[in-house]
C-alpha cells in the first residue's frame, strides 16, 4: 500500500569461546592462581547460560588422607543467574568425577564440575590440567529487529510519518559471555569463568547490556516496543 515500509535487521553471530581457569587454588604449585583442570568429555556439553555449570562437593571427606573410599558422599548443586535461587542435584553425579579424577585430595578440595555425560576435575598436585585454552562456547547471539512505517501527506508542503519499532521481535533469551573480556556483544559478564568461583561458574548471569552497563534497545534486552511521530512542514 502506498506510503507504508517495512524494515528488519536480522543479527546472528555463532557462538563465541570463553576461557575457563581456577583462581582460588594452586594445585600445580606454580603460584600463579590460573590453573586449568582436568577434563573429560565433551566440550559441548559445558555451554554457558542463564545458570551455574552443576558443581559437586565433597563435605564428609576427612582433612587429611583423602583416598576415592572415604571422600564420602557428594553435594551437587546448581544456581539460577536470575533468581539466585539455588537447586539440589543427586548426589550420583559425584560418582561421575570419582570415576575419572586424579587425585582424591584435590578433588575433595576443590570440588568438580559435571554436565551431561563431561565432567572436569582438578588436577593431581603438582601437574597442570588437561583442558585446552578456551574449549568452551557460549550460545551466540540471534537477533531480529523489525519496525514499520506509514507516510501521510497533507496537502503540498505537510507531511507526517508514523513508525511503530520493535528491538528483539521474538523475545528471544540472550546471555552474556561468562569471560567479559571475550564478549563481543556485551563486553562485560556478570557471571564468571573462575572454577574457584563454583556458585556461578559457567554462568553469563545478565543479557550482554546489562552486564556492560549499558541498557540500550537491540543490544541483547527483552523485547522493546517504541512508537514515533514525525511532523514535516
Amino acid at each position: 500500500m502506498e506510503g507504508w515500509k517495512i524494515n528488519s535487521i536480522v543479527s546472528v553471530q555463532s557462538a563465541q569461546p570463553w576461557i575457563a581457569f581456577d583462581s582460588a587454588n594452586n594445585f600445580s604449585g606454580s603460584g600463579d592462581n590460573s590453573d586449568r583442570w582436568d577434563f573429560f568429555g565433551n566440550p559441548g556439553d559445558f555451554k554457558s547460560g542463564s545458570s551455574s555449570i552443576p558443581f559437586c562437593s565433597f563435605p564428609n571427606a576427612p582433612s587429611k588422607g583423602v583416598t576415592f573410599a572415604n571422600i564420602g558422599a557428594a553435594s551437587c548443586t546448581e544456581q539460577s543467574g536470575i533468581s539466585g535461587l539455588v537447586s539440589t542435584l543427586s548426589s550420583s553425579l559425584g560418582a561421575q568425577c570419582t570415576a575419572v579424577a586424579r587425585d582424591a585430595g584435590t578433588l575433595a578440595s576443590g570440588g568438580c564440575f559435571v554436565d551431561g555425560n563431561s565432567v572436569m576435575t582438578p588436577p593431581a598436585p603438582g601437574t597442570f590440567g588437561t583442558m585446552a585454552r578456551n574449549i568452551f562456547r557460549d550460545t551466540g547471539f540471534k537477533n531480529v529487529d523489525f519496525s514499520v512505517f506509514k507516510n501521510f501527506t497533507f496537502k503540498e508542503r505537510y507531511t507526517a510519518t508514523f513508525r511503530v519499532e520493535i528491538f528483539n521481535l521474538f523475545n528471544h533469551p540472550i546471555i552474556s559471555n561468562p569471560y567479559g573480556a571475550s564478549n563481543g556483544y556485551g563486553g562485560a559478564s556478570g557471571g564468571t569463568n573462575d572454577m574457584g568461583t563454583s556458585s556461578t561458574f559457567g554462568c553469563g548471569c545478565a543479557t550482554p547490556d546489562v552486564a556492560a552497563g549499558n541498557p540500550l534497545v537491540g543490544s541483547g534486552g527483552s523485547r522493546d516496543i517504541q512508537l514515533g511521530l514525525k511532523f514535516t512542514f
